[in-house]
């Protein structure tokens, strides 16, 4: 299910013109800042060989910085003022990285989701779970039973899911109950498929942030499921 916060900042976000523009750290690797946390564009941030930062703008914009690198956190690219410009960028960044990564590997090419929230379980690839939230494994609706089994990679132990006919979502626990783990095999009848969980913190509820970092990530399909959200609420006339 798609949470209430999010759909109240949707109204936010589309109403209000986008002003000074605040960063959302979504990855940090040689240099002292934490996923999740926020900072001014601009800030002089240092990477040394090998570093890496990438941050989420408060439009959607995703900003990559790698090491060597000695100066401000800023996208060269002018904000995008209104909803309908930053969804028009949005939905181009989602199609530059899905043509990047493949539309096989990135699931642009799956059968939507009704709820950005749902996790694919018939699929391998990426996928964003909002920290500390149950995951809701879903599967395009059918007719037909269908098992699965999960795994963690060293196979330590397995999970079983029966959908019976014309069930679409298992509600199931954090994943923090479940070993932390966060990379799953999955089985399905002769089929063997990996799906990687990326978690992104409850505290980040902004929705063009929150489809920035699922397009970073390569929840395309996700992604597509929350742009189908934002598209309806400009076309109802919230915004511009």
């Amino acid at each position: 299910m798609m949470r209430a916060s999010l759909l109240l900042v949707s109204a936010i976000w589309f109403a209000v013109p986008t002003a000074a523009q605040s960063l959302v750290v979504v990855e940090a690797r040689g240099v002292e800042l934490k996923v999740g946390s926020r900072l001014d564009e601009g800030r002089q941030v240092k990477l040394l060989a090998g570093g890496k930062l990438v941050v989420v703008r408060s439009d959607g914009t995703v900003i990559s910085l790698r090491g060597p690198h000695d100066g401000p956190v800023r996208s060269k690219a002018a904000p995008n003022r209104g909803a309908g410009r930053a969804l028009a960028a949005l939905v181009a960044t989602r199609n530059d990285r899905a043509n990047r990564v493949g539309s096989v590997r990135s699931g642009s090419n799956a059968a939507p989701l009704p709820s950005p929230w749902f996790i694919d379980i018939t699929r391998p690839g990426e996928r964003c779970l909002v920290e500390g939230t149950p995951i809701s494994w879903w599967r395009p609706v059918t007719t037909a039973s269908q098992d699965f089994t999960l795994f963690p990679l060293d196979r330590s132990w397995n999970a079983q899911f029966r959908f019976a006919a014309d069930q679409e979502t298992i509600t199931i626990t954090k994943v923090s109950d479940i070993d932390g783990t966060k990379s799953f095999l999955i089985k399905d009848g002769e089929r063997e498929y990996s799906i990687r969980l990326h978690l992104i913190p409850d505290t980040v509820t902004e929705p063009a942030v929150v489809t920035g970092w699922m397009i970073e990530k390569g929840c395309i399909q996700q992604a597509d499921a929350l742009l189908a959200y934002l598209s309806r609420d400009v076309k109802q006339g919230i915004g511009e």
